[in-house]
Order: C-alpha cells, then structure tokens, then sequence
C-alpha cells in the first residue's frame, strides 16, 4: 500500500479496491467513464486504447444481452468469463485489464506488446503500465543493469526489461498476484497468444493483392470512423500515402501534416498527394533542438531505451506536441515496412526474407515504439491500421517473392495500389526513405551526440542513460508535459 501523501497533485486519483489501492492518472482528452466498474464482487479496471470495442461489444452480446449497455469494464468482464484468456486474443489496440478482489490481482496485457505491464519491487510492490511514475512516487526505486550489458546485444526476449527488480509481463500474457501467509508476494502467468512464422502461404499474386486491398480498406476505415478530427502525418512516401487515400474514401475533411527539418524534408511528394486527395494541407518544420527534444520525449513518454526506435519516434513526438488537442486521432502508415518488405536490400536471400522481417516484427514487442503514451500526453489518440493482428499474421506469412522482386521493394503493396488507383504513379514507385531518413533525424541525432549516423551503440547508450534519469524521477525532458 502506498501512502496517499506520496502521490502529489499530478492528475493522480486513488481508488480504494478491496483493500488495494490503484493510482489513476488521468491524461488529456482521454475519459475514465465506464472503463471502472464492480463486477460480481471484483472491481474490474480496463487502461488503454481498445481500437474495436464495437466488435467486442457484439461478441459480448453473444453471452450476455446486458453488453448492450454494458460499461467497457463490464464487456471486458463478459467475455473473459464466458471465453476465458482466450477472449483478450479479439482485442485490437494497446489494453490492460485487471481485476481486483480481496487477496488477488487478476491482470492481462495486450498480444502486441503496445501497452506493457511491469511488476516493480520496491519499498512496495507495484502493479504499473508506466514505470516512470512509480519512480517519481518511490524515488530510486529501480536497479538498472550496466550501460555495457544492456547495449552488448539487440537479441532479447519480449519480455526484457534492463531493471532488475522489474518484470514485465510477455505480450499475449495474463497473470495473478497475490500474497501468501507470510505477505510475501507471488505471482502465476500464463500466455493466451504465442505469435509465430509460419511457413509461406501459397497465394497467386491477383489473389494476395485483393485480400491485401481488403483488409487495409477495413483497418484504415474503421481508425477513421470517429467523431474526432483525423491527422494524417503524410511524408509522401507509399504508406503513409496508402493510408491518406484509404482514408479520404471515408472522409472528406482529413488533415495532412508534411513533417520536415532545417537538413531537409520530402514536403515536395507530401503535396503531390495532398494535391491529388485534396485533404488540409501543412507543413511543419522542426528545429534540430526540436528534434532532440523530442528523441527525449520518445525515451520519457514511451519509455524507449533502445536508439533506433527513439530515433524513429522523435518526429512523431514533436508532432504530437505541435498539434496536441483534444477530439483528435492520428493515424499513420507506421510499422508497414516490417510487414511488407520496405526494410529489405535488393541482395537479400528469398529464403530469409520472411525470418528477417520476422525478426523485426518481434522487435518492436519490447521497444515501446508503438506504446500510445507520448501521443496520448498531448490529448491525441493514435491508431496504426497497419499494426493490427490480421494484417500483421496475413503479411508475415506472404510468399517473398511478393515483398522483393528486381523491381522493387513492397512490391505487391505497390501494385496493390496501384490497381487500385489509390495514387499517382510518381508516389506509388517512389524509392523507399527511412522515416528518420527523409528528415535527417538519424543526422541530427548523430551529430547532438559525436557518433557516426549509422552508430547506434552509441544512440542506445544516450538513449538508456536518459532512460535511467527519467524513470528514476530526476529529470522530465524538456518540452514535455511535467
């Protein structure tokens, strides 16, 4: 139990539920309504961004005629009593649930890794999805491992955590906690989702493109049917176009927002595609402090110790602090080059490709590069259509031959908008730009620290020794909420 004079005024609320206390904090334009509930006899909590509740709630129906009007904790309660763990592998979006009763916590995470769940030992045993604010309410608390051992290897599970008196539980997870006794803790998990490559589908490329067109049509959609404003950011290239023009066949009031620096931008090819849907056009340019700032805010907000993600995220960052404002979604093509093929070299073996991309894929399960805390910071709710489950296990799975061919990367994707007559030819055939490459982040991050661009030992390194002062509550980085 934690005293309730440690928490300061910070947007803190503590409800008290049989017997434990659980500390909310609520964020900008983000509402509490409904995701609280008693439900036979347990108090049942829901965090997160669920991206499908409708769905869920007609599922739920199936078993209970209440989820009708059901609160979202209750829905939640609904299918997991009727399907048990196997009712969390429906839900789409970053989620914990939990479920309080006198002597146990019952607890599940997303199958995607996009909202951890951490248990901290300290002067009191912690339950958190951001472990930064129980070092800003227990200073000091965290044992980090050396600087050395954690950067020596990229190879980790997706569960590592580089603290030693921290567990995060494993994407697709659920766990109780409870005490024995003597009071001392203990903790049983199981998995509900064990994602895995599989062996390459044997689609005809007609066939594979259509239910490629299918199933992004359906995720971009849905991200778009929201009373909310929809922010778009549009660098011009392949998917954040795709994603644009998906959208626009939905709404016609979409926001697009070309994102460039002082080094260099692609707002030429962003305009291209603005032009041709006709959506709000602008642009932004970020100094290269900004820039910094806002690789900070990636390591804060998402708790990034890794340089690459950081790196990648830091746009996005400043982005989300230019436009923060309640009533508004963004929705970007992020995390399409993992699936369809835009990380890979012309040189690459048919036969690794799919191990390759499966190996990035799992990557980001333990980065926080798809975490929705730094957007939801600055009052923004984001969705990444292509980070969804059924377009993540149909791509993993496609043959290679339809994500690298003497043509092209992504290359089915390519054609698949291009039958579809989704854009110009000049945005569809575009050579593939890293998204921290058009903008010269990785540049700009490289010179701020004296490494070499393509150094990302030394990025990683930066990145965990800020990692260690924020968690531990000595420092917030600047331009961030405090």
């Amino acid at each position: 139990m934690v005293a309730r004079d440690q928490i300061g005024s910070q947007g803190w609320q503590v409800i008290d539920a049989r017997g434990w206390e659980i500390l909310v904090r609520s964020l900008p334009g983000v509402s509490s309504e409904g995701r609280v509930d008693v439900v036979d006899r347990r108090v049942c909590v829901v965090l997160g961004s669920p991206t499908n509740l409708t769905t869920l709630r007609s599922v739920a129906t199936v078993f209970n005629s209440d989820a009708v009007t059901a609160s979202l904790a209750q829905v939640f309660r609904i299918l997991y009593t009727a399907l048990g763990t196997a009712a969390f592998a429906l839900v789409e979006g970053p989620f914990n649930y939990l479920e309080f009763t006198e002597d146990t916590v019952f607890a599940a995470n997303d199958a995607l890794g996009m909202q951890p769940l951490h248990v901290v030992y300290g002067r009191h045993l912690w339950l958190t999805s951001e472990l930064k604010h129980i070092g800003q309410i227990e200073p000091g608390v965290f044992r980090f491992r050396p600087v050395q051992a954690v950067v020596e290897s990229d190879n980790r599970p997706d569960d590592y955590l580089p603290i030693d008196n921290a567990v995060r539980l494993k994407p697709g997870s659920s766990m109780r906690l409870s005490q024995d006794g003597a009071g001392h803790a203990t903790t049983n998990t199981s998995t509900y989702h064990v994602p895995r490559l599989t062996i390459a589908q044997d689609l005809p490329p007609a066939e594979a493109k259509r239910w490629m067109a299918e199933l992004l049509t359906a995720t971009v959609q849905s991200s778009v049917d929201t009373d909310s404003r929809i922010f778009v950011p549009l660098s011009g290239g392949l998917d954040s176009s795709m994603v644009t023009s998906l959208a626009s066949r939905k709404r016609t009031d979409i926001e697009t927002f070309a994102l460039g620096t002082g080094r260099s931008n692609e707002f030429p090819f962003a305009r291209i595609v603005a032009d041709h849907l006709n959506t709000q056009h602008r642009e932004i340019d970020f100094s290269s402090q900004e820039i910094i700032d806002g690789i900070d805010q990636a390591i804060f907000h998402n708790e990034i110790f890794d340089g690459l993600s950081a790196e990648i995220q830091s746009t996005l960052m400043c982005f989300y602090r230019s436009v923060g404002t309640e009533q508004a979604r963004v929705v970007t093509g992020y995390g399409s080059d993992l699936l369809f093929g835009g990380v890979l070299d012309r040189h690459d073996a048919f036969e690794s490709i799919n191990a390759r991309l499966w190996s990035q894929i799992y990557r980001t399960r333990w980065t926080g590069e798809f975490s929705p805390f730094g957007a939801a910071a600055f009052g923004l709710d984001v969705q990444h259509p292509f980070w969804r489950p059924a377009v993540i296990g149909f791509a993993a799975s496609l043959a290679p031959q339809l994500k690298l061919s003497d043509r092209d990367v992504k290359i089915a994707l390519r054609e698949c908008a291009e039958e579809c007559d989704l854009l110009p030819a000049s945005i569809v055939w575009r050579k593939k730009i890293g998204i921290h490459e058009g903008s010269s982040v990785n540049a700009i991050f490289a010179d701020h620290i004296g490494a070499d661009v393509k150094d990302y030992k030394q990025k990683t390194i930066y990145c965990y020794e800020k990692y260690m002062s924020y968690l531990n509550g000595h420092a917030t980085p600047g331009g961030s909420l405090k």
